[in-house]
């Protein structure tokens, strides 16, 4: 923001000041407006909306702290500017607890106002912008811009703007693909906690050795190669929520420290002797059978007690075939205005293939395969070679041949891309039973998944993150 378009408002019962004050401001560039009392100055803030305010600490009638709490409720993102003399600097520093922005200390050249004032107007463009951002996520998150028109689907929403405001946890279970990830954000973004960080973080993503300093922190030399001290995700998020995708592979070990930090709202970094208050609302999911798990003994019952507090079951696409005709022309859009076309219009026997099919990635599979659709097709059609191959079937395992693949001229690359996807589909998204027809483990399965398609998902998501293959 320039001198020529910022304006400030100079608060001081010594007119003279505030006189000479503004004189400088105006010399360069801004537009200055001077008052010598606080009733007056908050009654320009209403009527004005100055970009910043200086005020003198020491006044008659309402004082530059009492200013400051009135100017907290009436206007909250004004920076304030406080001046003292320099044996007032402790009472300065309360000022700046109180949330002023700064403080100078009489006397002050011209210099060093000017360059408060210009930090002061950084800070609040800066906060201007990431307000906007926020408004922006929060339109594109929010509760309105989730697609369903199925009755489970439109249930599940209702429930997530009456727990919206609650401190409770929250609990989202569903197979992988359904749009968990989007249901969590969206209740953030419908919360209260709004303005706050949405912190994800993927519990099977992260190796178990680091996961702990991950959420919780670490000092410095708390570790080999911890040379410097690392703020975990909890006191992140503070203010805010926590989003814990895929809980059910969450080490055993590190249940217990999570089930005490959601008790006690207090976290330890790791090699820390002192706990520090946090104030954040979890937020949990999981494609996992968490009873099955806790009868295996590898998810702890007393943490599950904690996390399902508010327990809410996302259905699978196929059994909401009412939504597939919105997500497709919903979808369809997206990839087309990313691909720079026009959206294509489906022929019938493609369409009645996307709604035939059983989709075991969910929505997750259907944006990708129409992602890939949208870049095959000619002519303004999307047709049936336009679909993966998978895509074109009832859901079982297509005949793919090392002709058929030669014939396709498929790289060695995407020939493994369609065919694990297809093993995927197989086994209806059971990434355990997929690495067993590989014969890969399940680590090496996520590590493929996120070699197929780099940087699109935190790897690894679950097996709908393959679906970007097409």
């Amino acid at each position: 923001m320039s001198g020529e378009q910022a304006s400030v408002l100079v608060v001081d019962d010594d007119r003279e000041m505030a006189d000479v004050v503004c004189d400088v401001l105006r010399e360069a560039g801004y537009r200055a407006a001077g008052a010598s009392q606080g009733s007056e100055a908050l009654a320009l803030v209403r009527q004005e909306c100055p970009d910043v305010l200086i005020s003198d600490l020491r006044m008659s009638g309402l004082s530059g702290h009492q200013l400051q709490l009135e100017l907290k409720r009436s206007a909250p993102n004004l920076p304030v500017i406080i001046i003292t003399a320099f044996g007032s600097i402790q009472t300065a520093v309360e000022s700046m607890k109180l949330g002023a922005f700064d403080y100078i200390t009489k006397p002050f050249s011209n210099e060093e106002l000017l360059l408060v004032v210009s930090r002061a107007l950084e800070n609040r463009s800066l906060h201007q912008e990431v307000r906007r951002l926020r408004g922006e996520l929060a339109r594109s998150y929010g509760l309105p811009n989730i697609i369903a028109a199925n009755p489970r689907m439109m249930a599940l929403l209702e429930m997530l703007k009456q727990v919206a405001d609650s401190p409770a946890t929250v609990l989202l279970t569903g197979e992988s693909g359904t749009g968990k990830d989007l249901l969590a954000r969206a209740l953030h973004f419908q919360s209260s906690r709004r303005d706050s960080p949405f912190v994800p973080i993927n519990c099977a993503a992260i190796p178990e050795n680091l996961i702990e300093s991950e959420l919780f922190g670490h000092i410095r030399g708390a570790f080999t190669d911890a040379r410097q001290g690392r703020t975990g995700l909890f006191v992140a998020a503070s203010g805010g929520t926590l989003f814990l995708d895929e809980i059910g592979e969450m080490p055993m070990g590190l249940q217990a420290k999570l089930l005490r930090v959601i008790e006690d709202k207090q976290v330890r970094p790791v090699g820390a002797t002192e706990e520090t208050p946090v104030d954040v609302r979890i937020v949990a999911a999981t494609n996992a059978d968490l009873d099955r798990l806790m009868e295996q003994r590898r998810f702890r019952s007393d943490l599950y007690y904690r996390l399902s507090t508010l327990t809410l079951a996302v259905p699978p696409l196929r059994d909401r075939p009412e939504d597939i005709p919105l997500l497709l022309k919903h979808f369809l859009s997206r990839a087309s205005a990313e691909a720079g076309k026009t959206p294509p219009a489906i022929e019938p026997e493609a369409l009645a293939c996307l709604m035939r099919y059983r989709w075991p990635g969910n929505v997750r599979e259907l944006h990708n395969v129409l992602q890939s659709a949208v870049i095959m097709c000619r002519d303004g059609k999307l047709t049936v070679r336009d679909l993966p191959t998978l895509a074109t079937g009832t859901g079982t395992l297509p005949k793919l041949t090392i002709a058929d693949a030669v014939d396709r001229r498929l790289s060695l690359e995407r020939l493994e891309r369609e065919y694990v996807r297809a093993i995927l589909g197989l086994v209806n998204g059971n990434k355990r039973a997929a690495a067993a027809i590989l014969r890969i483990d399940r680590k090496t399965l996520y590590r493929k998944l996120e070699e197929l398609e780099p940087g699109e998902q935190p790897p690894p998501q679950n097996k709908a993150d393959l679906d970007k293959a097409e």
